[in-house]
C-alpha cells in the first residue's frame, strides 16, 4: 500500500533529508535497513558532488563533468516535477502474485511525468559541459515528438539501446531515473515485503522496488564480522541487502573470484565462473565518500579488465549502448 498522503506528495518539493543511504555513518547504522528507499533531498545532489570530485584529473574528466552537469539537472528537474501517479493497491497486489516489483516498468504503464523531467533536463543542463555529440543529441530530443520519446524510453527500459542511440539514451535514462526515484521514495516498505520478521538479505539481485539491475554493491562495516553488502538500483536508487560472495546474476556461491585494479583497495569485481557475470563491490571502510553510480562511472577501467576475460554485466545506464560488449572507445 502507498502511505497516506503520498499521492499528494508527488507534486510537492522533496522531503527533509533523512539518513540517505546510511553509508556515511558506519557501525550500527550499517547493520539495519534490509531495504533503503531513496532520499529525494540528497540523492542527485550527492551524486553530482561525487562526480565532480572524481572528475578532477581523471582520464575521463570531460565525460564525468558532463554527467555531473546532467545529474545536477536531474536534481533541479526533480524539484519541479508535475503531479505523477503510483501503481494502485490492486496493481501492487497483482504484481506480488506474479513475483514482480511494484514499480516494474513491464508491469504497468508509466505516466508522462518522465517526459516533463526530460524537458526540464534538456532546457536546464549546463550546455557548456556538453561535447558536440551530446549537444546534437540534446537538440534532437527537443524536437522529438511524444510517441517517439516513448519508444526511446521503452528501448532503454528493455536494455535494447543501440550504439547509434547511445547519446540520446543518456538523457532519456536521466529523465526516467528522476521519475522512478521519486516513485520509489514514496513507496511503503510493506509493498516490498519488508517489515517485522522479514529483515533478511534478499534472495535476488534485482531491485525489490522496480525490478532493475544494480549498478554496484557497497559494503559497510557492522552487522557481521565482515559487514553487510547493499546493492544499489541503477534506475530508482533503492538499495537492498544481499548476501556477500554470491553472484547477483545467477545466485551462485560457487566459483566466485575477484579482480581489482592495481593500487585500488576500495573496489573489486566479483566474478562468477558459473554464469560469467560480474558485479562491482565498493568497500566503504577504505573510502567513505563513495556514491554507487558515480563511482561506477569513475571505475570503467575495471569493466574493461574483466570484460577482456569474458565476464559481463548490465552496463551503467549512462553507458548503455556503448559498453554492451565491454568496450568504451566511444567515451
Amino acid at each position: 500500500m502507498v502511505p497516506p498522503g503520498s499521492r499528494e506528495a508527488l507534486s510537492k518539493p522533496p522531503r527533509t533529508p533523512s539518513t540517505g543511504f546510511g553509508e556515511s555513518t558506519l557501525g550500527e547504522v550499517a547493520q539495519g535497513d534490509p531495504v533503503r528507499l531513496p532520499d529525494l533531498a540528497t540523492v542527485f545532489s550527492k551524486r553530482a558532488e561525487r562526480l565532480q570530485a572524481l572528475a578532477e584529473g581523471h582520464e575521463l574528466e570531460g565525460f564525468l563533468r558532463m554527467i555531473a552537469a546532467l545529474v545536477a539537472a536531474q536534481d533541479a528537474a526533480l524539484r519541479d516535477l508535475p503531479p505523477g501517479s503510483l501503481p494502485g493497491a490492486a496493481e501492487i497486489a497483482k504484481g506480488k502474485l506474479v513475483g514482480r516489483a511494484p514499480l516494474d516498468p513491464s508491469a504497468w504503464r508509466r505516466d508522462g511525468s518522465w517526459r516533463a523531467a526530460l524537458a526540464h533536463i534538456l532546457a536546464g543542463i549546463d550546455r557548456g559541459k556538453l561535447p558536440e555529440a551530446a549537444e546534437t543529441a540534446r537538440a534532437a530530443l527537443e524536437r522529438t515528438g511524444e510517441a517517439d520519446l516513448e519508444v526511446l524510453a521503452d528501448r532503454f527500459l528493455e536494455g535494447n539501446v543501440s550504439p547509434q542511440e547511445a547519446a540520446v539514451a543518456v538523457f532519456v535514462a536521466a529523465a526516467l531515473q528522476v521519475a522512478w526515484t521519486r516513485m520509489a521514495a514514496l513507496l511503503d516498505l510493506a509493498d516490498l515485503g519488508v517489515g517485522p520478521g522479514k529483515e533478511v538479505e534478499a534472495d535476488t539481485g534485482i531491485c525489490p522496488a522496480c525490478g532493475s539491475p544494480p549498478v554496484a554493491g557497497m559494503i559497510a562495516p557492522g552487522g557481521t564480522k565482515f559487514g553487510h553488502r547493499h546493492l544499489h538500483c541503477s534506475l530508482c536508487a533503492t538499495s537492498w541487502r544481499y548476501v556477500r560472495v554470491r553472484c547477483v546474476h545467477c545466485g551462485s556461491t560457487d566459483k566466485i573470484s575477484f579482480r581489482n585494479l592495481a593500487g585500488t583497495s576500495f573496489l573489486r569485481a566479483e566474478c562468477c565462473e558459473a554464469c560469467l557475470g560480474y558485479s562491482k563491490v565498493f568497500y566503504l571502510e577504505s573510502a567513505k565518500a563513495l556514491e554507487p553510480l558515480a563511482d561506477d562511472l569513475g571505475s570503467l577501467g575495471l569493466d574493461l579488465l574483466v570484460g577482456e576475460e569474458g565476464f559481463a554485466r548490465v552496463p551503467n545506464p549512462f553507458v548503455l549502448g556503448v559498453m554492451t560488449t565491454g568496450e568504451a572507445e566511444s567515451l
